[in-house]
């Protein structure tokens, strides 16, 4: 959580951590000031934490990223009236005595759907539709890599709301190729990376992932336990500084996945275990309530 105190900080929060810089922590408020905060990473989260600050007390605030990340905030924001200005990786909030009223439909979440768009490439037969998932540009990073390496995938029905754009998308058994994801490709995937090694290995093709050292960061270091679990299933999987590589894998996956709590992990490999010829357990399935609590039953209802 320390990248989310070190601006509000500096504009006059206060933070005290119990342990670390993790949870819990204690947040008290204070007399706010404006402020231009470089991330040197691309976090929406970061950035959506000072914006919001900025809003809520009423100063002006700029934020700059490595590379754009996703951008929901700053769509709702200035669909409420809030004068957002956006230039390549800096964005800025004006001051707002006040904003309009917003009605919401939230479309679905494009990162709890690329388990199913995955699973309909792969499992061979039928197709699966999945309405009214967001498909704003900074969360599809996933869509375009499955694309890239030959999947099937489809919008159609598209709409807007609340600045950001939502279809029905569709997803169709497919011949996958080798993938190559790039640094500059990673925000619009971070969430989505531990699947798409999944998938590669599953569909027995190469892929390279380079500029993701933030995995190792997330609820855990994503890079070492996706390449440990898809070694012990029998893919070929081998751990790079910033990201990894996967050579295929055997024609049968199995073995125990050790998610150490992290619900990517168990969603990524439960949808190749769900493939026919598969054996592969999960260790701490419960986790997935984290994001997805409906994510196994809705799972088998696909597999019936």
């Amino acid at each position: 959580m320390k990248r989310i105190a070190e601006p509000l900080e500096a504009m006059g929060a206060s933070f005290v951590f119990a342990r670390g810089d993790g949870l819990p922590m204690t947040i008290r408020g204070g007399d706010l000031q404006g402020i231009a905060w470089n991330t040197r990473s691309a976090s929406a989260q970061t950035k959506s934490a000072i914006l919001l600050a900025g809003l809520s007390a009423g100063v002006r605030v700029t934020v700059v990223e490595s590379r754009k990340s996703r951008d929901h905030t700053e769509r709702m924001l200035e669909s409420m009236g809030v004068a957002v200005t956006t230039h390549d990786t800096t964005v800025s909030l004006g001051t707002a005595n006040s904003i309009g009223p917003l009605e919401l439909t939230v479309p679905a979440d494009p990162s709890s759907a690329a388990y199913f768009i995955a699973f309909g490439i792969l499992r061979g037969k039928g197709e699966i539709v999945l309405p009214g998932v967001c498909v704003n540009e900074t969360r599809t990073g996933f869509i375009g890599a499955m694309r890239a390496m030959g999947g099937d995938v489809e919008y159609s029905d598209r709409d807007m709301t609340a600045g950001d754009e939502s279809a029905t998308i569709t997803a169709r058994p497919s011949r996958l190729g080798d993938g190559v994801v790039t640094e500059e490709m990673v925000p619009s995937m971070i969430d989505e990376l531990p699947l798409l090694a999944c998938v590669a290995a599953a569909a027995g093709v190469k892929l390279e992932v380079r500029g993701a050292g933030e995995l190792r960061v997330k609820e855990s270091d994503r890079i070492a336990i996706v390449v440990s679990n898809l070694q012990a299933i029998g893919a070929n999987a081998e751990e790079l500084p910033d990201g990894f590589r996967v050579n295929g894998g055997a024609r049968r996956l199995a073995g125990m996945v050790r998610t150490a709590g992290d619900h990517r992990i168990a969603m990524s490999f439960g949808i190749i275990g769900a493939l026919h010829g598969n054996a592969i357990e999960v260790d701490e399935p419960e986790c997935v309530a984290v994001s997805y609590p409906r994510f196994w039953t809705d799972l088998a209802t696909l597999r019936e």
